[in-house]
C-alpha cells in the first residue's frame, strides 16, 4: 500500500509558506493541476499556460528581439513571417493573438494553415491593405503541446 502524508499547512524551515521545488506534478489524467480561480471556478494549470510568445521586427531586418519557445523566424517576402516553434503544439487547433504597428494602425492575420510547430502570419496596413514591414510586432500562442 503506497504510503499518504497529510497535512494541513506546509511551510519551510524558516516558517514561511514559500517552498521551493523543482518539479510539481498533479496526479490526475496526465499529471495536470487544478488551480482554484475566482469564486469557485477551477482552471487546468497547464492548458491555462502560455506555450510559445515572441517580439520581432520585420523592417529592415526579420529577427526576434525576445521569445519564449520559439526556434526560429523566417522573413517570406515584405509583410510575411513565419514563426516555428521549439516545442510543437499536439495539434493545429491553438490560437495566436498579436499585434504591430508603432504609427498607424495595422491588419495582422494568418495566411496558411498552421501545422504544429509553424505559423505563417501576414502583416498589411488597414488604410490601403498593402504588405508592410514593421520595427516591432509581438504575440503569443496559447494550445495544447505535443
Amino acid at each position: 500500500m503506497p504510503s499518504q502524508i497529510k497535512v494541513d499547512e506546509i511551510k519551510n524551515v524558516a516558517g514561511q509558506y514559500e517552498i521551493k521545488t523543482n518539479t510539481f506534478k498533479g496526479q490526475t489524467t496526465g499529471g495536470s493541476i487544478a488551480v482554484q480561480g475566482e469564486g469557485t471556478a477551477t482552471t487546468n494549470l497547464q492548458q491555462g499556460l502560455c506555450k510559445a510568445w515572441c517580439s520581432f521586427t520585420s523592417d529592415s531586418t526579420t529577427a526576434l528581439s525576445d521569445s519564449f519557445n520559439l526556434g526560429s523566424i523566417t522573413d517570406n517576402g515584405t509583410g510575411d513571417t513565419s514563426l516555428t516553434v521549439s516545442s510543437a503544439f499536439g495539434n493545429i487547433n491553438y490560437t495566436y493573438a498579436g499585434n504591430a504597428g508603432t504609427s498607424q494602425c495595422r491588419l495582422l492575420a494568418i495566411i496558411a494553415t498552421p501545422t504544429t510547430t509553424v505559423i505563417r502570419l501576414k502583416l498589411t496596413t488597414s488604410t490601403d491593405n498593402t504588405d508592410d514591414d514593421e520595427p516591432l510586432q509581438y504575440g503569443n500562442m496559447m494550445g495544447e503541446l505535443a
